[in-house]
């Protein structure tokens, strides 16, 4: 199995760039944003890592961690006052199943439309994307695991709108020795999209293709304190290969736990000022009646590059330990 592991990795990592189009030609760049404010806060390394609902972004395969029902409620703002809307429900089926469902919405206040002088004035205009997605993910005797989300996003911008559907495919292997866990990934194999009406030349831009490939370290340091560490390489196949690193560390169990994160938008590019590229976060959990509440907090500054302003996820975190789905 794990050779058949790196052998996919070796093709996927190959072939898959050609599939998806050619530098700059790619839409939907919701596709391109880290969710949920856990992996946020480690700087998006999870695709081996992941093992909760927050899987259902980063590597479906991930999703085979989720033990009990987990409700994850999220909102972030970002820059030019768009905001985000995160809703994923994720559960147990079976020993060895588990389901998720997710839905993003990003939308934007009232946006100006000038007109041109001498004309009537142009009435504002505004622009949403929505997300939603379906996962399903099976573990194999504890040692891999595999799963599979398929998603539909429409976008709209004043009276224009597009859609499209699209699949993720991902694999994650639990039973590597020194606590290791791989995990690979290829996302938004789909559909394209046409904002343009009347396009008498069907010309449209395909989603952006994403391979993942992922690695994970736990170690139980004490009863009471876990880290784990992240390192993720990803390309999308309109941008140079990136790489991510991310930790976490429960300094009290169940109840507190600190993260951190690095990213780099080009591996082979001088980083420059690395204080532009790290993450933070943190989780405050309690329990209260036989389920755990967690508040989720993620904090990414400004890159001075691709954002001019920090980004804040906050999230509200629910596993019911008691609730029985399937």
């Amino acid at each position: 199995m794990r050779r058949l592991f790196f052998l996919v990795l070796a093709v996927v990592w190959t072939v898959g760039p050609v599939a998806a189009g050619t530098v700059g030609t790619t839409t939907a760049d919701i596709l391109k944003i880290n969710q949920g404010a856990r992996p946020a806060g480690m700087a998006g390394a999870y695709t081996a890592l992941g093992d909760d609902a927050y899987s259902t972004y980063y590597n479906p395969a991930g999703l085979d961690g989720v033990k009990v029902p987990q409700l994850v409620l999220l909102h972030s703002d970002h820059l030019a006052y768009i905001s985000y809307e995160y809703f994923t429900f994720a559960f147990p089926w079976g020993s060895t199943r588990a389901l998720g469902a997710n839905l993003t919405y990003r939308h934007t206040g009232s946006i100006d439309n000038p007109s041109l002088p001498g004309e009537p004035d142009n009435p504002a205009v505004s622009a949403s994307d929505m997300l939603v997605s379906v996962t399903g993910s099976q573990n194999f005797q504890n040692k891999f695991a595999v799963g599979i989300s398929g998603k539909f996003l429409n976008s709209r911008l004043a009276e224009y709108n597009a859609s499209a559907f699209a699949v993720d495919l991902g694999v994650k292997m639990i039973d590597l020795p020194y606590n290791l866990k791989a995990g690979l990934s290829v996302q938004n194999l789909g559909t394209a999209m046409d904002f343009v009406k009347n396009d008498v030349d069907n010309i449209k831009d395909p989603l952006p293709l994403y391979i993942r490939f992922g690695a994970a370290w736990n170690k139980l340091i004490s009863k009471k304190k876990d880290l784990n560490v992240g390192l993720d390489f990803f390309k999308p196949s309109d941008q140079p290969i990136r790489m991510a690193l991310g930790a976490e560390f429960w300094l009290f169990e169940k109840l507190f736990a600190v993260r951190g994160g690095m990213k780099r938008d080009q591996i082979t590019k001088d980083p420059g000022n690395v204080f532009h590229n790290y993450t933070l976060g943190f989780s405050l959990t309690r329990a209260f009646e036989g389920s755990d509440f967690t508040l989720d907090f993620a904090y990414n500054p400004a890159s001075f590059e691709l954002t001019t302003e920090d980004t804040y996820f906050v999230a509200l975190n629910l596993r019911f330990n008691r609730l029985k789905i399937l």
